[in-house]
């Protein structure tokens, strides 16, 4: 067991805006092309005559997931795109290799993609995740990933925490 939420994760999404939707495990991400990147929020600051801050403030951080699905023969990719705009919101969770590490659930994002092509590696798609203000909580929420599973259909994600 890993103390640490690296090597091959599993992703899940779920379309936001289709009713009925359930969630889905994609495909395995190309390796090392999953990545969670975090845009710090701008800082503002109170100045007063000199220079010097009397106070500052920040606002809220921006975030994106991005990983690369390969092309491959009767693979069917997770998103139907239009000139790489995906249409709908979708939520998507990380579960780590190690399932009981933290992973990451984001409740709400909108999502768009990249084509990319080369010689070594073929065809691959990378989609990327603007992670999008939720009805409560954090943006990205971090604990353990629990998959709940009915047979072979997945029925619910949830975060549960992991305490301190």
């Amino acid at each position: 067991m890993s103390k640490i939420s690296w090597g091959t994760c599993s992703i899940y999404i779920k379309d936001l805006e289709t009713e009925g939707a359930k969630w889905l495990k994609i495909p395995t991400p190309i390796e090392d092309s999953t990545e969670l990147s975090t845009e710090k929020g701008d800082k503002l600051e109170a100045l007063i005559e000199g220079g010097e801050a009397e106070d500052v403030k920040y606002k809220a951080n921006k975030y994106a997931l991005a990983y690369g699905i390969r092309r491959m023969k009767k693979r069917v990719m997770p998103f139907t795109d239009v000139d790489g705009v995906v249409s709908h919101r979708h939520a998507v969770a990380v579960v780590p290799e190690d399932s009981t590490a933290p992973g990451c659930l984001i409740d709400n994002s909108a999502v768009s993609c990249e084509e990319v092509y080369n010689a070594s590696d073929g065809a691959s798609v990378t989609y990327t995740h603007d992670v999008l203000k939720p009805d409560s909580g954090n943006a990205v929420k971090w604990g353990t990933i629990n998959v709940t599973k009915e047979g072979d259909e997945i029925t619910d994600i949830t975060c549960t925490p992991i305490a301190a």
